[in-house]
C-alpha cells in the first residue's frame, strides 16, 4: 500500500531503521507503521479514513452481512466540569478540568476526543488524546496557533449529546419487511451517578437511547425492523418493553445509520472502543 504522512505527537518510537521519530515532525511512513503509530496515539493523521477497513466489500455469511462504521476510530466524550480551561502550545492542547473523572494513564491514549469549544478552538472531535496524566489534566493534539488559558464551553459543564463520527450507508431500496438490522457498539464509561447514553440514528432521526449510570464496558445492541409501512422501529436486544421507538423513513432512499453519546452530569465520561457495526439479517 502507499505511504501515509503522519505527524508525530510523542517521542519514544523509531522508524524501521531505528532512527527516532521526533515529536512535532512529519514523516511519510509505510501503511502498517503509520497505522500502528496512529492507533497507539503516537501520531496524527490529517485524514484518518485512510485507515478504514474494506467497508465497500463486506463479508457475507449466508444471509448475514457485516458492515463496520466507516470513518470511525475509538472515541472519548468527557463531560468537563464548569470553569474548565484550555491552552495550546506547539499543537498540544492542555485542558485543566478539576476531577474530570476519566481514567488516568495510558488507557485512552490515542482516542479521538471531543472538545466542547473555546474562543480559539472550535467544538469538534480531534485526533487524538496524547495523555491523561492526572485527575485534573487532559492533553490532545490539535494543530494551530498557540493560545493562552481560555474558558471551555463558556465556563459551563458539558452535558450535550454529541454525534460520534462514523456511519453505515445502506443503499436505496435495501430495507424490506423481511430484513432486520442489528446496530451494535462496544462502549462504556465512568462510575458516577451521571446517566451515560448511547443512541442510534437513522437518517438523522433519533431512536431510543440505551442508558446506564455506571455504564459497564459491554456491547450494546439494538434491532431495527420495519414496524409499519415507511417506519423503522427499534427493539433493544435482550430488553423488553410495551412499545418501540419508531421513525419515519423513505425506504426508496439511502439509509444512513449513525450514533451518539450523552452524559447527563459533569465529571464523567463515555467511550466507544471499536467501530460500531451493522449486521443485516434477511429471511
Amino acid at each position: 500500500m502507499a505511504n501515509v504522512t503522519v505527524t508525530i505527537l510523542q517521542n519514544g518510537r523509531c522508524d524501521d531503521y531505528g532512527i527516532p521519530l521526533v515529536a512535532g515532525s512529519s514523516y511519510s511512513l509505510d501503511y502498517d507503521k503509520a497505522k500502528a503509530l496512529w492507533q497507539a496515539g503516537f501520531a496524527y493523521v490529517a485524514d484518518p479514513t485512510v485507515f478504514n477497513r474494506g467497508n465497500s466489500s463486506p463479508s457475507i455469511l449466508g444471509t448475514v452481512k457485516y458492515l463496520p462504521f466507516s470513518g470511525f476510530r475509538k472515541s472519548l466524550l468527557a463531560s468537563l466540569v464548569a470553569n474548565s480551561t484550555a491552552s495550546r502550545s506547539n499543537g498540544l492542547v492542555t485542558i485543566a478540568a478539576t476531577s474530570h473523572g476519566i481514567t488516568t494513564g495510558a488507557t485512552y491514549q490515542g482516542f479521538r476526543f471531543f472538545y466542547p469549544g473555546s474562543t480559539s478552538l472550535a467544538a469538534e472531535w480531534y485526533d487524538s488524546v496524547v495523555s491523561i496524566p492526572d485527575a485534573n489534566t487532559i492533553t490532545f493534539f490539535a494543530p494551530g496557533d498557540d493560545f493562552g488559558s481560555q474558558s471551555i464551553n463558556s465556563a459551563a459543564a458539558y452535558t450535550t449529546q454529541v454525534v460520534v463520527p462514523g456511519s453505515v450507508v445502506l443503499p436505496a431500496h435495501s430495507f424490506s419487511d423481511s430484513m432486520r438490522i442489528r446496530v451494535s457498539a462496544s462502549c462504556g464509561g465512568g462510575t458516577t451517578g451521571a446517566t451515560k447514553s448511547w443512541r442510534p440514528f437513522v437518517n438523522g432521526l433519533a431512536l431510543a437511547a440505551l442508558t446506564g449510570t455506571s455504564l459497564p464496558f459491554t456491547t450494546r445492541e439494538a434491532d431495527l425492523i420495519s414496524s409499519l409501512p415507511g417506519q423503522i422501529g427499534m427493539i433493544v436486544v435482550g430488553g423488553s418493553g410495551s412499545s418501540m421507538t419508531s421513525v419515519a423513513v423513505n425506504p426508496t432512499t439511502e439509509l444512513t445509520i449513525t450514533n451518539a453519546l450523552t452524559i447527563s452530569a459533569a465529571a464523567d465520561f463515555a467511550a466507544i472502543l471499536v467501530p460500531p457495526a451493522v449486521l443485516l439479517f434477511e429471511r
